[in-house]
This record gives C-alpha cells, structure tokens and sequence, in this order.
C-alpha cells in the first residue's frame, strides 16, 4: 500500500476521537492478521506474519487495560501513560521529524514542510484535549514531570521564532537545496513559528501550570486508574513475556551483583580499593584524564572519538558478521531545545530509499555525564555493531514494509546491549580496562533498570528511592540519574527490555554453540539472528531454533 500523496505534509492527529479510532482500527488490523494461515506461508513470510501478531497483540495489552494514554509515540506502537511529557510525544516528535528526517530536495519537499509547520498547532490543540480528558479521569504526571515539561516548552519558545530549530534548520536546508528564492517558504514558515507553534506551545504550558498545584510527587503507575494491570501489560508490551513485576526485580538484584563483582575486580587491579562500586566511580569519572572539557571543543573531541570509534568497528566487522550495512549512519549532537532533558544517546533508523541516513543521537548538553571510557559503549549500542546494523540490515530485507516498521522492544534493544558486550569479543577493547569498565558499568545500568523500574511502578519506590539506589550501584553522573529516573517515569517497563533480551540472546547464542558444535559459525549465527533481530522475543526463539536445526541437518 502506498502512502497517501499529502502524507509528507502531515502529522499524525493527537485528539481524543482520533484516539480512540486509532486503537479501534489497530484492533481491525490485527484480526486481520490473526485470521491469515501462516502455516500456508514459506517460512519467511510465517516468520514476518507471527512477529506481526504477536507485537501488536502485546502493544494493544495497555490500550485493552485503560482508556487514557497514547498507544502510538514517535517510537511506533509503543505505549505512553502521558501523551504530553518532557521526553517524548508530540512535543518532542514533531520538532525532531522535522529538523532530522523532512529532507528537502524539491520544492514539493518545501510546501510539505510548510504544510507541516501549519498542521503542528491543530495536533497540539489535539493533544492538550486529550491530556484534559486524562486529567478529569485521574491521570496527571508526577509534579517533577510537569516541571520538566513546562521547562522544555519554555525553552522552545523563549527564542526569536527566526532562531528556533523549526525555522533555522529549514532555511539551512532550503540553502543547500538551491531550489530557488527561500523567500517563498520562509515567510510562512516564520509566520507559522511565530503566530500558531509558539502559541500552542504555551497553551500547553499554561494548562500544566494550572495542575500543577494538584500534582503528587509519586513516581509510579501504580497510582494511576488500573495501575498494576497497566504495568503488567506493559511488562507485556516491553519484554515480549509474562514475567511478574516481582520476577523481574530478582533478575535485576541478580545481575547487579554479579557485574558488581566484576566491575570490582578490575577497579581493584587498577587501584581503586575504597568505598563501594558505585563511588569508586563516581571518584573516576571525576578525574581530570578522563573528562571532556564542557565547552565546544570538547564537544568536537566527543564527536572525532566517535568517528574513530566507528573506523575500529569497521575494520573488524567482518570477522564476525557475513551481512553488513549497506546504509550510511552519521553522527550529531541532540538539537539544543530538548538537550537539557532529553536521553544520552538513541539512534533514528535511515530512509528506506537511502535518502537519509541512520543517525546516532548523543546527548552533549554536559560532557560531565561522558568520561571518556564510556563513550565507545554508547558507539557500539547506537552505532556499529548495535542498533545501525540492525536496523540497517533489517530494512534491506525482502520483507513487508509493516515489519520493517513494528519493532520489538525486548529483542531491539536486547541487540543493543549483547553487541556492547560483543565488542568486548571483537578485541574493541584490548588493553584498555577503563574502556572495559565502562562497558560493564553500561550492563550494570540495564540491570539497575531493573530493579529501579519495577521498584517505582510496581512496589511503590519513590523517585528518591530510585535515585539512590542507582547513585549507589552505578556511580553516574547525578544530572544524568535524574533524567534516567523520570525517563522511566514516563516509560514505564522499556527500560527491562534491554537486560531481559540480551538475556535471551545469550541464551540463543549458548543453546547454539551447544547444538552445533565444531561446526558453529559466528558470523551465520550473527546473520540469523539480525535477520530477526526485531522479531518479538517467542518468535526469535522459534527462527533461532529453527535455523540450529537447519545448520545440524546441513552439516556434512
């Protein structure tokens, strides 16, 4: 099916009606898909249809649970409690869709982009309806939230409307279209700016600065209409199984011991005796030989580190991978009106076409939250051999463009986080144990996830709590705990899908080599397992299997 021929120049409707269509026409979808005999199909084709069932039967759980929220963000079907918040959703989405993916190449590219801007106010409008009708059911933010969020809105406005990224990055790409006098859309677009996006920027603002006064400092769903039902779907929804809030929270108490212990072990090796893990850390990432200057020129060094971090990974990609990416990625700062809020690092898969390509998100608001050992790990899980393989790979796939589209928290970023540890394999860190260190305090942050996610939604944690307890074990940076906490406020349950997959990927990789042998390649089994590497996490399982079993009957 092909897009609709204005969809360049639209966003997606944000009010209560369209809401509610939209999980209804989801729901139609989905039986659709149910009623197909993915038996009948060759294997592909039955691998791409029960992906497709099961992702969306799992994203559905929290929409079928509770009438408030968003079932789609910027992030596909992806639930979120809170449409309106300081780290995703329409506030956030919609200036990055335009300045990192509206390319413009023509002049139809530049009348989309003016219509786009014109169409941003109706779609506020639309969400601030819908978080007022959340409201009247019992469903507001944290106070800590809605002060992130007012400062994020106050931010994007407090500038000329000339200065705003909105404007600024359009006319930087109207000058390298050359496809005539910019005049002709920037006059709108300044308009638009100035007289409709600013203002319904602010009447957000100012509704949450009306609540906020009725607002609780409780982290959790749990507090929220149906809350711990909410939280099981999105469990649900975020680690492709029906592990309970509790279970979870052991994995995690497990895990953090265990990395503990060996992040301690090499601490000691390099001197550090004294005091827990967690400010031994916090005493490393202090020290002067490992931080970045905070002004431009350390910010430019980040960014060359990253690049010759990128070289290092090419140069030995192919020892452990049959299939490399066939798009380009490129590296940029996180725009400056959502830095100061926004997540350290993510990463934005390329255009299908090859017209845009991937691009790897690092958070430079202050380089204190990246001493230099910790920045390879970031390159690695964004980058090569992370989340840009992935995505790359899977787009050149000869599937159905809607499974390119729906994504597997669990086996997405559970990909993420076992190829910070594959570098480790890949001699990416030889002779550097600070680098190493690094890597494992990384693991250490999935596993304190956790903990402190199932802490705050489901045993009643307080932010506070959460804070502490991640200071403790981990050792960051406290700006960046903070932003880590109440990005799980408002993302309750994606955080477990990280350790929970790589978790399962380990496992395939050891069920693997167990099965197969002498005869075990790492490079087919990489190619096997990238080729599902967005698959929901039960039906990974079944191809992986399924690919071992093949592999031992093709054996000589």
């Amino acid at each position: 099916m092909s897009a609709a021929p204005d969809a360049a120049g639209r966003l997606i409707q944000r009010g209560d009606a369209a809401e509610t269509a939209r999980r209804i026409r989801m729901e139609s979808i989905l039986s659709g898909l149910q009623a197909v005999d993915a038996d009948a199909l060759d294997p592909l084709r039955r691998t791409t249809i029960n992906s497709l069932v099961f992702t969306l039967d799992s994203a559905l759980a929290p929409g079928r649970v509770v009438d408030y929220g968003a079932v789609l963000s910027e992030y596909g079907v992806w639930y979120l409690p809170y449409l309106i918040n300081h780290n995703s959703g329409p506030l956030i989405a919609i200036p990055s869709l335009l300045e990192a993916q509206h390319t413009i190449n023509s002049a139809a590219d530049a009348d989309a982009y003016v219509n786009r801007l014109q169409a941003i106010a109706p779609t506020l409008d639309g969400a601030l309806e819908k978080m007022r009708a959340d409201v009247a059911a019992g469903v507001m933010p944290p106070d800590f939230i809605i002060d992130k969020t007012i400062a994020v809105i106050d931010a994007f406005t407090g500038s000329a409307p000339e200065d705003n990224v909105l404007y600024e990055s359009f006319r930087a790409k109207l000058e390298r279209a050359t496809i005539g006098k910019s005049d002709r859309w920037l006059t709108p677009a300044r308009t638009a700016v100035a007289d409709q996006v600013f203002p319904a920027y602010r009447r957000i603002g100012d509704y949450l600065r009306e609540i906020r006064p009725g607002a609780v400092h409780d982290a959790g769903v749990w507090r929220l209409p149906e809350g711990d039902a909410l939280y099981r779907a999105m469990i649900l929804q975020m680690t492709d199984t029906t592990l309970t809030p509790q279970e979870i929270h052991q994995i995690g108490l497990d895990e953090v011991a265990r990395i503990g212990a060996e992040m301690d072990a090499i601490l000691k090796k390099e001197g550090y005796t004294e005091g827990g893990v967690g400010a031994r850390m916090i005493a490393l990432g202090e020290e002067a030989r490992f931080r970045y200057p905070n002004t431009a020129e350390g910010k430019a060094k980040i960014l060359a580190d990253i690049a010759v971090q990128l070289e290092a990974v090419n140069a030995v990609a192919p020892q452990w991978f049959g299939t490399l990416p066939r798009y380009d990625v490129e590296v940029r700062a996180v725009p400056a009106f959502s830095e100061a809020t926004a997540s350290g690092g993510y990463y934005d898969a390329p255009a299908l076409d090859g017209s845009r390509p991937g691009i790897y998100w690092i958070n430079l608001y202050d380089t204190a939250v990246w001493p230099t050992y910790t920045v390879p790990t970031l390159t690695y899980h964004e980058a090569f051999p992370g989340h840009h393989f992935q995505g790359a790979i899977a787009l050149a796939q000869d599937t159905p463009l809607v499974s390119k589209m729906l994504y597997s928290n669990a086996s997405g970023e559970g990909w993420g986080l076992y190829a910070e540890k594959l570098a480790a394999e890949m001699g990416l860190y030889a002779n550097d144990p600070y680098g190493d260190l690094g890597r494992l305090g990384d693991e250490m942050h999935r596993a304190v996830r956790l903990v402190v996610d199932t802490g705050m939604h489901a045993m009643k944690w307080s932010r506070e709590d959460a804070i502490q307890y991640m200071t403790e074990n981990e050792g960051n940076d406290p700006g960046e705990v903070k932003s880590e906490i109440d990005r799980y406020v408002v993302w309750p349950g994606q955080a477990l899908g990280y350790k929970i997959g790589m978790l399962k990927i380990q496992e395939l990789r050891r069920d693997a080599e167990a099965e197969l042998g002498d005869r075990f390649d790492i490079k087919a089994f990489h190619d096997a397992i990238l080729a599902v590497s967005s698959t929901a996490l039960p039906v990974m399982d079944e191809s992986m299997w399924a690919w071992i079993a093949a592999e031992k009957a093709g054996a000589p």
